[in-house]
């Protein structure tokens, strides 16, 4: 089958707008959202440590996927 024979319901759905809309927003509050300080009261600081981990863990989660998706594309 080629793709001219496909019909438009074969196709995979397009996100609704809204739902892109809130990956926008979401975005937009990750990227200026202001980053914890270790100064302070023992919350502060251990709010300060769980957004380091938090983010450290993000980031090697983000590289081994991204080291996966190369593996699976190389082999």
């Amino acid at each position: 089958m080629s793709a001219v024979t496909l019909s438009p319901a074969a196709r995979p759905p397009r996100p609704s707008v809204a739902t892109s809309v809130r990956v926008r927003r979401f975005v937009e509050t990750v990227r200026w959202a202001p980053a914890p300080r270790f100064e302070g009261s023992a919350g502060r600081r251990a709010a300060f440590v769980g957004y380091l981990v938090g983010s450290m863990v993000a980031w090697v989660l983000l590289g081994v996927g991204v080291s996966a998706l190369l593996g699976a594309l190389v082999a």
